[in-house]
């Protein structure tokens, strides 16, 4: 498994193709299992199992807290491999005890059943796992070792999706299918990480603690309060982008979120369907991005401003002709492929197939220049655009639907986006100006 997981053949070449697999299946894996609860269980099972992912989601979020561009992008090495994983392990804390102090909520208030309650935590576990192991794979794709990351994920990812759906065909029981998929995973992460745990070195550098020198000694105590002064640096350096990831989940998922809350359960499996590949397009958007990303840091941290724009642009345009392409197969293939794939009558929704679709495409651009952002070290800047785009969705997106109906919504929704990218392309210009300046 050691020599598989670690085979160097070609590392460039192995990194692009297995985080490209990676990729597909972090991307598809929403819409795999939801075809499988759709033919096989029944409009609750779908229900329960895409609020539980869209939960889980954001609950990632938290444990991720942003680090992983930070982290990767940090060529410098101002903080140590053991920074990272400390400050994971607390952010993993935090995670944990949001996603039973939701469940616990959600299920003495009456919002949830027991079951549902239940399926939410387990997803939200099956995050947890995923959290934790991304601090590793930062790490391996800061030394250069991207191709190990998107094996170990890849496989995991491909092992969870195959089990997952042939467990609920076998028992027809998303409780009991969640808890031993959550069981594998945790299994299948320890494994496989454990055999790379060689190339999860860390390297001291003496502006990681402060020492003039690497010769210079320190005591075991000061040692310490150093590396906790280091990892509550690098939280409150990353604080913003924990917040801005969790408000990106809500505004990607406030759709999802308003519907829930307004039509039937039927329209409510229907109109998931159709929102799709929203997630799709945007996680297909990271695939293309992170082999590029420790490239970007380091143009930027060397001052190669001109090569760095034209990079960002390339990327842009990459991420716009993706859209374009999947809109035009969409408006004609997407919704009789859906209905055969899914068994579900869609035919009220091509345009707002077409409309998700656009969104799509704009929240992958909206991943780019978060990237762009974090690399420049103005991540701060992000939480202004986001507290105003969730705002903006939360405070009147009810109202437009049940005024206007879903096509309503589907266009405001377009809207408070394209006003984020523009936000985003604002701070970027800005800095890129002071840089050039």
């Amino acid at each position: 498994m050691r020599n598989f997981l670690t085979s160097d053949k070609n590392q460039e070449r192995s990194a692009v193709l297995w985080n490209a697999f990676s990729a597909m299946m972090n991307s598809f894996q929403t819409t795999i299992l939801l075809i499988v609860l759709t033919r096989a269980g029944t409009d609750t099972d779908s229900g329960i199992f895409v609020m539980a992912y869209a939960v889980g989601n954001l609950m990632l979020q938290v444990g991720k807290y942003g680090v992983r561009q930070f982290q990767v992008t940090d060529t410098a090495e101002v903080y140590t491999f053991r920074d990272y994983v400390a400050a994971r392990g607390l952010t993993v804390g935090l995670m944990l005890l949001a996603s039973f102090g939701y469940a616990g909520y959600t299920l003495l208030s009456g919002q949830y059943t027991a079951q549902k309650a239940a399926v939410v935590l387990l997803i939200c576990l099956v995050k947890a796992v995923e959290a934790f192991e991304d601090v590793l794979h930062g790490r391996l794709q800061q030394t250069g070792r991207l191709d190990i990351a998107g094996r170990i994920l890849g496989i995991r990812l491909f092992l969870f999706i195959v089990l997952y759906a042939l467990l609920f065909l076998e028992t027809r029981d998303l409780l009991l299918t969640s808890l031993i998929s959550l069981l594998i995973t945790l299994a299948l992460s320890v494994f496989m990480n454990w055999n790379v745990r060689g190339y999860l070195n860390d390297q001291e550098n003496p502006a990681a603690d402060g020492r003039a020198s690497v010769g210079e000694k320190t005591s075991k105590g000061e040692g310490a309060q150093m590396g906790k002064q280091r990892v509550r640096s690098l939280l409150l350096a990353c604080a913003p982008l924990c917040v801005s990831a969790c408000l990106n989940m809500y505004v990607a998922n406030a759709p999802k979120y308003i519907i829930d809350s307004v039509v039937s359960a039927r329209e409510q499996t229907a109109l998931n369907i159709v929102f799709m590949p929203v997630f799709v397009i945007a996680l297909l958007g990271n695939f293309i991005f992170q082999p590029i990303l420790k490239r970007l840091g380091l143009l930027w941290h060397e001052k190669r401003t001109r090569e760095f724009g034209g990079i960002v642009g390339r990327l842009a345009g990459i991420v716009a002709l993706l859209t374009v392409v999947i809109a035009i197969a969409g408006y004609w293939l997407g919704l009789p492929l859906l209905e055969l794939v899914y068994g579900v009558d869609l035919s009220a929704y091509r345009m707002v197939l077409l409309v998700f679709i656009l969104d799509g495409g704009i929240i992958a651009m909206h991943n780019l220049l978060l990237l762009v952002i974090t690399i420049l070290r103005r991540q701060s800047r992000m939480i202004y655009g986001y507290i105003a785009a969730a705002l903006a969705l939360f405070l009147f997106g009810t109202s437009v639907l049940k005024r206007w109906g879903i096509m309503a919504l589907c266009l405001y929704f377009t809207f408070v986006l394209a006003m984020l990218m523009l936000y985003f392309l604002l701070v970027i210009c800005w800095k890129h100006r002071e840089a050039e300046g």
